[in-house]
C-alpha cells in the first residue's frame, strides 16, 4: 500500500519559496518603509521647528558574513523595540512604533510582545507611548498603548478597522502648516 499524491506533498518541503509570496513579502517591506521615511520626515520638521528631537531607533544585528558591494549578511541580536524615540519640547518622552497597512484593517499582533511591553513601560513612566498607523489612502491614525493592548474590549477582536479609527477620533490631523501633525504642536 503506497500513500496518495496529496499525501507525499504534505511530507515534502519544497525547495523553493513560493515567489508570488516572496513578492508580496518584498512590496510589503517596501510599503512599510516608505511609511517609515514619512514619519522621519515628520520628525525632522519637528526638530527643524524646535518641537521635539525624534529618532529612529536603529535594529540591533550582528553581521555574519560580509558579501560584496557593502553587502552582508546579518542577524538581529535583540527584540525589535518601538521604532521611534524622543523628547519633545518641555521634557515629556516620546516613544513610538510605526505600523502600515494596505488591508482595511491593522492587526493586535503585528506588535511584537517586547514592543508592547517596552511602550507600556515607557508610559507608566509619564512617556506619550503610542502606534502609528498607516493606510494606502495616506491617512494616519495615533493609536495609544493603552488602547491597542485592550484592543479585544474595546472592538471587539484583535484587530481595529479604518472605519472604526475614523469614527473614533482617532485620525491625526495636519497643523496650520500642512504637515500630519502626530504629537500636536
Amino acid at each position: 500500500m503506497g500513500i496518495s499524491i496529496e499525501e507525499y506533498k504534505k511530507m515534502i518541503k519544497p525547495d523553493k519559496k513560493n515567489p508570488k509570496r516572496q513578492i508580496q513579502g518584498s512590496i510589503n517591506h517596501l510599503l512599510g518603509e516608505s511609511f517609515e521615511n514619512r514619519i522621519s520626515d515628520i520628525c525632522k520638521y519637528y526638530e527643524i521647528e524646535g518641537i521635539a528631537k525624534i529618532e529612529k531607533t536603529p535594529e540591533p544585528m550582528k553581521v555574519l558574513k560580509h558579501v560584496e558591494n557593502g553587502h552582508f549578511e546579518a542577524i538581529f541580536t535583540k527584540s525589535a523595540q518601538p521604532d521611534f524615540k524622543g523628547c519633545k519640547k518641555g521634557g515629556q518622552t516620546i516613544v513610538f512604533d510605526a505600523k502600515f497597512t494596505e488591508s482595511d484593517r491593522i492587526r493586535y499582533p503585528v506588535l511584537s510582545d517586547n514592543q508592547r511591553e517596552t511602550l507600556v513601560n515607557y508610559k507608566d513612566l509619564g512617556a506619550d507611548s503610542f502606534v502609528l498607523v498607516g493606510f494606502s489612502d495616506s491617512k494616519i491614525y495615533k493609536i495609544g498603548i493603552d488602547k491597542w493592548n485592550n484592543m479585544k474590549e474595546e472592538f471587539g477582536r484583535k484587530y481595529i478597522l479604518q472605519q472604526e479609527l475614523e469614527d473614533k477620533g482617532f485620525e491625526v490631523k495636519k497643523n496650520k502648516k500642512g504637515i500630519i501633525d502626530f504629537i500636536g504642536e
